[in-house]
């Protein structure tokens, strides 16, 4: 399925990928050299929700060609065997249900909660994210704030 092991994931969430596809953003050169620098070393991990997140997130505010080349190029990576998409299912819904549970100070998304689980569920420690919400969870950030 990867090129590399699961201890060499890192998981890509929206707050990154936000920050690659939008020039406007203020740490959009910063995630742009951070992922050609991790795409050396590491395998790019990402899920379903995240992919749903970004779309949304992109079409509302930089419109459908943006988003929709997006989903394009993801797709293509994927086939290609340079991304892997993993996909939420009821054991994993229910795992984020729990985190909710457990974090409930603190402001995470489903789709956070999710990650996480799935995250834990692979074994990943590491995630691309300009969202502190990974830190509070328990995993490492890659950026370079």
């Amino acid at each position: 399925m990867t090129r590399l092991s699961m201890n060499k994931a890192v998981f890509i969430d929206t707050s990154a990928w936000i920050m690659l596809l939008n020039k406007s953003e203020g740490f959009h050169e910063d995630a742009s050299s951070i992922y050609n620098d991790m795409l050396e070393s590491v395998f790019p991990v990402t899920s379903n929700m995240v992919i749903g997140e970004t779309y949304t997130w992109l079409r509302k505010k930089v419109g459908f060609a943006p988003a929709f080349s997006y989903l394009s190029a993801l797709d293509r990576k994927e086939r290609l065997r340079q991304i892997a998409v993993m996909y939420s299912d009821a054991i994993l819904e229910k795992e984020a249900v729990n985190i909710l549970a457990q974090f409930k100070d603190q402001s995470f998304s489903f789709a956070d909660a999710v990650s996480f689980a799935l995250m834990q569920k692979k074994g990943i420690r590491k995630a691309f994210a300009y969202d502190r919400h990974f830190v509070v969870a328990g995993f490492e950030l890659i950026n370079r704030l």
